[in-house]
């Protein structure tokens, strides 16, 4: 244990002293500096009070290392705090088992089917909130329970799933941080990586039996300083995986790191038959800078999917290609797909703003007429805005006479805005 420590203290000192030290997500919060260790007695006494022993690792470290500070994210918190941060549902809940079990998949569907009538069980007990990455997505350690001593990430929110990290207890934990931000890794939102280097995760990819974890290798080679042509390579085949979980993870990667050599595989992937993995196909060729990427994705407005509608429409708009006349059925709820739903129509209004003019500028002027009697206020509001955008002072008219009926508020701000600027004639 004492050799452990020793060793994470020298790694800390290596990483506070990096020229880009302070770049990391959440570094300027801790300045890589821990808060001095606790006494003893303090910590026996916060196991008493709560009927826990701490997990040997983390209880060590905090006694003979520092309580809180330098850590991922925004940093680990205080002993004290990562009791008070998110634990306020029953009393005692810190010694009841947590469900949190090392090698189980959680879908987005377990934490809604999870709490009791009265807040038992909670999905939080027997854990403690030792890092928080923002919003409402914190690293939580289990003490209690099958899974004592191991991590798990969660999103108050239930979505995404619950991930049980399979570093074995808290120290591995800590220093993979430690070893990951020394070797370059993107280390935002730490821990939703497996461990492991490229060897590693590409072993996972190409041969572990369970979906979701050649999935999480995908998604985990972009946390790797680079893509190497091995990892491309692997990719470009995990895009062809018989689960689409795998595909579209593959994909994501693909897109958000410009992987080239998946472009074959993205363009056979626009004829997916699952929705999101269609989606990132677009986002592939659109991110590459593909010549045909708007023409490719034309087809795909009368998808049935709405990502995977609003994804064809940017790669359109992105390479100059999106008409009005591309957007008519959409706008108008006169069509197959996602046509008529609301959030198509909102965003179609959207995309209506960076629609070529030329010989569709009435038609565009027509559709926003339409949209501003849309019955969905989120519509009639984006409607507003792209008239103003497009500066369609034909619109004036009828905006004046829907000024006096608009019940929205949001609708009527925009409305007095775009009205005022027009009738002085800015």
């Amino acid at each position: 244990m004492d050799e452990r420590l020793a060793r994470i203290a020298r790694k800390l000192a290596e990483a506070a002293g990096r020229p880009d030290a302070l770049g990391a997500f959440g570094a300027k919060s801790h300045g890589y500096r821990l808060n001095p260790p606790l006494p003893e007695s303090r910590v026996a006494a916060f196991e008493a009070e709560h009927g826990i022993v701490l997990p040997e690792g983390y209880r060590a470290f905090v006694t003979d290392v520092g309580d809180g500070g330098a850590g991922p994210a925004y940093g680990l918190l205080s002993l004290a705090d990562t009791y008070d941060t998110v634990s306020d549902s029953f009393a005692g809940h810190l010694r009841e088992p947590s469900p949190f079990v090392p090698d189980t998949l959680y879908g987005d569907d377990w934490w809604d089917g999870f709490w009791g009538p009265d807040d038992r069980p909670d999905p939080l007990q027997g854990t403690l909130a030792l890092v928080h990455h923002g919003c409402t997505s914190y690293t939580q350690l289990v003490v209690t329970g099958p899974g004592r001593g191991r991590l798990v990430n969660v999103d108050l929110n239930g979505v995404p799933a619950p991930y049980v990290l399979e570093d074995p207890d808290f120290l591995a934990w800590y220093e993979r941080w430690l070893d990951e931000l020394l070797a370059g890794y993107r280390v935002t939102w730490f821990g939703e990586k497996i461990p492991g280097d490229e060897a590693a995760l590409l072993r996972i990819l190409a041969g572990d039996p369970a979906p979701q974890r050649r999935a999480r290798a995908a998604r985990s080679l972009g946390f790797l300083p680079l893509i190497t042509p091995t990892a491309a390579g692997a990719l470009a085949s995990a895009a062809a995986d018989a689960d689409p979980l795998v595909r579209r993870a593959a994909l994501e990667v693909a897109w958000r790191s410009g992987t080239a050599a998946v472009e074959p595989a993205a363009r056979s992937a626009l004829t997916d038959p699952d929705a999101s993995v269609r989606a990132e196909a677009i986002s592939v060729l659109r991110a590459l800078g593909t010549a045909d990427a708007a023409e490719r994705a034309r087809p795909l407005l009368g998808d049935p999917d709405a990502d995977v509608v609003w994804r064809a429409m940017r790669a359109m708009a992105e390479g100059g290609r999106l008409r009005a006349a591309d957007l008519a059925p959409l706008i108008t709820g006169r069509g197959g797909g996602a046509h008529g739903g609301a959030r198509t129509r909102e965003a179609a209004v959207y995309f209506l703003a960076e629609a070529r003019r030329g010989g569709g500028h009435d038609e565009a002027a027509a559709l926003l007429a339409e949209a501003l009697g849309d019955e969905d206020p989120r519509v009639r509001r984006q409607a507003v805005q792209t008239g103003e955008q497009r500066d369609e002072r034909s619109l004036l008219p009828q905006m004046r006479r829907m000024r006096e009926a608009e019940t929205d508020h949001y609708v009527r701000i925009n409305l007095d805005r775009v009205i005022a600027a027009w009738s002085a004639g800015g």
